[in-house]
């Protein structure tokens, strides 16, 4: 039974002696050590030791009892003649000590035994194997382009972060749908063109899933200026719908038809006075109080005779794509909702269409604003639609979409508003 038990604790202790040494120590105190002084002692001797930093390490079987061990760093190697493991790894040039982390895009790499290295295997917002393929493709009709802005990031953080507007409801879906005069429309049509004054910036909605804010507040902001013939310019804060409308996510998205509604039942300020943080604050707009724009800060379009908030009529949808194309050539840009593929965050220029390159990743939904149309020689007809990701982004924050196939769904919910612009509010004031 003595030896039996005898033999238990000596597995132990073995177990101990294993987990005890540190290993890690070479990396900052190389040595040698012992052997330099040429020692291995056997049991506990003080005098077996050897001067480390500012303290002692020691050199015999001792050492290496517990969890509290001191052995010299080179212990194990030189009085056992075991090979150190290796302690470091190397991945895309980058050499990195075990214990720590290196970056591969999106994804974290750890360094593990025997130089071994691990990384995450998330699906990234761009890579290089995408931007390739998409280029490879012959004839597509359209370019991809690494973008540093997305090196790093997921591509679950993009969809949830970069787009923003929610799969459209039911009451968007049961809307009746207009139909326009489309007699006599060009074959190419660009409103930055034909009312450049009065057509708003690409914003870029920063890392904040504000889209459905962002393309509403563009899209009233550019009518705005048309409907009133250049009195009242104006660009509507978006800050303002995202921070204030209920029952909405700010930037983890939100329903079109709620922006519409708060801008056509609550109106707005403008953005000097409410301006996009890329966030959700707290709503600095108080409504029971007062729907001024001077009582809350704000100032009108020089020249203006107004003091109410920036309101709308009831957002109304388009049918089919006729009736957008004359919807903007006679009013103005209108707002599209299109699915978002993992390739389109790669856009750099030419007529976009989904690719097979996706593979079936996930996808989502965003707002944009059609700007207008055109055609090129071989017959094939795109929409121009300004994005919000910023104009660093695509031609100039702009994009073209093939048009008439309802690519990406962009021309199954279109949607536009009638501005209250201040001589029709004039009119009907008491």
């Amino acid at each position: 039974m003595y030896t039996k038990c005898a033999l238990v604790l000596a597995l132990l202790s073995l177990l101990g002696v294993l987990h005890a040494f540190d290993h890690t120590l070479k990396l900052d105190f190389p040595g040698p050590y012992c052997a330099l002084q040429d020692t291995c002692c056997k049991d506990r001797r003080d005098g077996c030791s050897v001067p480390i930093s500012t303290s002692l390490c020691y050199c015999d079987e001792f050492c290496d009892r517990n969890d509290s061990g001191d052995c010299c760093p080179d212990y194990r190697s030189f009085c056992f003649g075991e090979a150190d493991p290796i302690m470091s790894c190397v991945h895309n040039g980058i050499y990195f000590h075990k214990f720590n982390t290196t970056k591969d895009n999106c994804n974290e790499c750890r360094c593990l035994d025997n130089g071994v290295v691990q990384c995450d295997k998330d699906l990234c917002l761009t890579d290089d194997e995408l931007v390739h393929s998409v280029n490879s493709i012959h004839q597509l009709g359209w370019s991809a382009r690494k973008y540093d802005e997305w090196w790093g990031h997921k591509y679950s953080e993009g969809l949830r972060l970069r787009l923003g507007t929610k799969e459209p409801t039911y009451r968007v879906k049961a809307m009746t749908r207009l139909t326009k005069s489309a007699d006599n429309l060009p074959p190419s049509f660009n409103s930055v063109e034909k009312w450049s004054s009065y057509i708003s910036e690409v914003p870029d909605q920063g890392w904040c899933g504000a889209s459905w804010v962002l393309s509403t507040t563009s899209v009233a902001s550019d009518r705005f200026a048309i409907q009133s013939q250049g009195k009242e310019v104006v660009q509507l804060s978006a800050q303002n719908i995202l921070s204030c409308t209920r029952r909405q996510q700010g930037c983890e998205g939100g329903h079109l038809d709620a922006a519409w509604r708060y801008l056509h039942k609550k109106g707005v300020v403008d953005e000097r006075c409410y301006p996009y943080v890329q966030r959700r604050d707290n709503c600095k707009i108080h409504h029971r109080n007062s729907r001024s724009l001077k009582a809350n800060g704000c100032k009108p379009a020089y020249g203006v005779n107004r003091d109410s908030f920036y309101t709308v009529g009831p957002a109304y949808s388009l049918n089919k794509e006729k009736d957008i194309m004359a919807e903007i050539h006679q009013s103005g840009p209108v707002q599209a909702t299109m699915r978002i593929y993992r390739d389109f965050f790669s856009y750099s220029g030419g007529i976009y269409k989904e690719t097979a390159v996706n593979r079936g990743a996930p996808t989502g939904f965003h707002s944009v604003k059609l700007v207008g149309w055109g055609e090129e020689h071989g017959g094939e007809k795109y929409w121009i639609a300004a994005n919000s990701w910023g104009p660093w982004w695509g031609e100039r924050g702009y994009f073209r979409i093939k048009r008439g196939t309802n690519e990406c769904g962009i021309e199954e919910y279109v949607l536009a508003s009638w501005p209250y612009v201040y001589n029709y509010y004039n009119a009907r004031s008491p």
